[in-house]
């Protein structure tokens, strides 16, 4: 909101608040109602003080004591408080509300999230902003709200103490414009510097992260090098605490200009009465009930503040969550015939040369295949290009002999069943972890015997909760080794089931002897499927079909493994020679 005008800004604050408004109506209705009602009768209240007590003090100079007056000011002054307390309980289980809302909506479009948008950047720092935003949109009706009461205290006690006197009546109701001017200029000011204050937030959250949590903690404890991550937090919190301490120091000379400006028309306000020739009943009246009125217009000045500041962040977060499709049911594909990259080129942006050229890549149902080469041969490129989240520059991808392009991203990556290499490390119940392979609803039945394919019985059938048992020591779970994670990871594949498996380096974190047990039962299963491997091992490789090598994003050879290992000069006898005398 830094490069827009006041008009603008104003503008935008009142669409995020109409807007919050209607979210409450939506999922808060019962509370945003009780929140108005009391809202409004502690409006009320400033106004029915002046009334009161006018009409008490002329009993009183009469000597005529009246005791209605008195048990209505007394009415109203004990009701100031409870009223207030109310009423703040009241909007806070309105926000309570709203966050849950808010928060679950954010899941939801996050879930819908494809691939090849999750790898853009901007929208991964979108999602970032828009969770954060969930933390300062709860409020924001609350704030509506009080902004509109503090309007209406000023609006009636205007009227009431024009009655008395009209000028100080009006500079009554003009008292509220230095605050709202100062919070508006607060705000403008904190809308240029949260930003610097979140970055330098999320390096020292996620250094901090890197030592509470036990893989990494445990390897700088081991490394004695924690000292230096802290030092990084460190420097990260002190480029926030300044950023905060400059703002802190220029709300309170807004907040100070403000004050004196109020005061300057609360004290016009005083001299009109007196010069205007009120009753010292009227007088008095007009001097307590605007006191009471001026805290409302101080809380509507922070009110609006608060909107102000939340409004930029509430932008982002209605933009991304607009922006994500309603997604429709994945269904996984069990029966695919064929898969082909044909005459592939891909290029990234910014990059001097492909890194794909002219791939042709061909699997067939019942057949394993490999893709191997050196680092930044392109293998992950082209994995990534089968299954959609790249675009050829040329060429196409062909599932069944059709081009997969003409497919939505659902029903493209509903024929595959993917392990990468960065497998996911779900720190659930395990139950929940495999499940995890399947878009629809899966049986206990079927957990165990993805399970078991995977080699995985042998771990998980020892845990003391079985299938309901929670796994990571970080919720006080069952620990598990790296090679367990990718066992379990390799059981979500098998609980898929899709038509094609990818498989990048499925077996790197386990021992050579549960290695060749799960290749076994890959093997034997090899005809419900099309399987294409990546891998860096020679062995995993002798029983396969075919494999082709990249090299510099080309297909340099293709064969079988003892075809590629006897051609002289090959450049897949090159890489795995040193594996062969081992």
């Amino acid at each position: 909101m830094s490069g827009l005008s006041t008009r603008e800004a104003l503008r935008d604050s009142a669409r995020t608040a109409a807007e919050s408004l209607e979210d409450a109506a939506r999922w808060a209705r019962g509370w945003l109602a009780v929140s108005a009602a009391l809202l409004l009768a502690q409006a009320a209240l400033p106004a029915a003080q002046v009334v009161f007590l006018e009409r008490l003090v002329d009993s009183l100079s009469a000597g005529q004591p009246s005791w209605g007056p008195l048990l209505g000011l007394t009415a109203v002054v004990g009701a100031m408080y409870p009223l207030g307390q109310i009423g703040l309980a009241a909007t806070q289980r309105m926000a309570l509300r709203l966050r849950l809302r808010y928060r679950v909506d954010l899941a939801h479009a996050a879930a819908r999230l494809a691939p090849s948008r999750l790898a853009r950047a901007d929208v991964t720092t979108d999602l970032e902003a828009s969770q954060a935003a969930t933390a300062v949109m709860d409020v924001v009706a609350g704030r509506t709200l009080q902004v509109l009461g503090a309007g209406v205290t000023s609006v009636v006690l205007c009227a009431v103490v024009w009655e008395i006197n009209p000028v100080s009546g009006l500079l009554v109701l003009a008292a509220l414009v230095p605050t709202v001017l100062a919070f508006t200029g607060i705000s403008r000011m904190e809308a240029r510097g949260w930003p610097l204050v979140a970055t330098a937030d999320r390096r020292a959250a996620y250094a901090t992260e890197q030592l509470v949590q036990q893989r990494p903690g445990t390897e700088l404890a081991v490394l004695g090098t924690g000292g230096k991550v802290a030092e990084l937090i460190a420097g990260r919190r002190t480029e926030a605490t300044k950023v905060l301490d400059r703002m802190i120091g220029s709300a309170m000379l807004w907040e100070f200009a403000a004050a004196l400006a109020t005061a300057a028309l609360f004290g016009g306000a005083l001299v009109a009465l007196v010069r205007g020739g009120a009753s010292g009943a009227g007088t008095a009246a007009a001097v307590a009930g605007t006191i009471s009125g001026l805290n409302a217009i101080r809380l509507c000045g922070y009110a609006f503040g608060t909107i102000i500041t939340a409004s930029p962040q509430a932008r982002i977060y209605r933009r991304f969550v607009a922006s994500v499709p309603p997604a429709a049911p994945q269904l996984v594909v069990r029966d695919v015939g064929s898969l082909e990259l044909d005459s592939v080129s891909f290029t990234y942006p910014g990059a001097d040369r492909p890194a794909l050229r002219d791939v042709s890549i061909r699997a067939e149902r019942g057949e394993m295949i490999a893709l191997v080469g050196v680092n930044g041969a392109g293998k992950t490129t082209a994995v990534n290009t089968l299954v959609g989240m790249l675009t050829p520059s040329t060429g196409r991808v062909l599932l069944d002999g059709r081009d997969a392009a003409a497919l939505t991203e659902p029903e493209r990556l509903g024929h595959f069943g993917l392990l990468v290499q960065e497998f996911g490390k779900f720190e659930f119940g395990l139950r929940d972890i495999v499940a995890l392979g399947a878009p629809g609803p899966v049986t206990d039945d079927a957990v165990r015997r993805a399970l078991e394919s995977a080699e995985a019985q042998t771990f998980t059938g020892r845990m003391p909760d079985g299938l309901g048992t929670q796994l990571g020591q970080q919720w006080g779970g069952t620990g598990v080794s790296g090679g367990q994670w990718q066992r379990l990871a390799l059981a979500r594949i098998y609980l898929r089931g899709a038509g094609v498996w990818i498989l990048d380096e499925p077996t790197s974190a386990i021992d050579a002897e549960a290695e060749r047990e799960i290749f076994s039962e890959l093997r034997r299963t090899r005809h419900e499927r099309i399987t294409v491997v990546v891998s860096h091992r020679a062995w995993t490789l002798r029983e396969l079909d075919r494999i082709y090598v990249l090299d510099e994003g080309v297909v340099v050879q293709e064969g079988r493994y003892d075809e590629l290992l006897a051609a002289d000069g090959g450049r897949f006898a090159e890489m795995f020679r040193d594996q062969m005398k081992k």
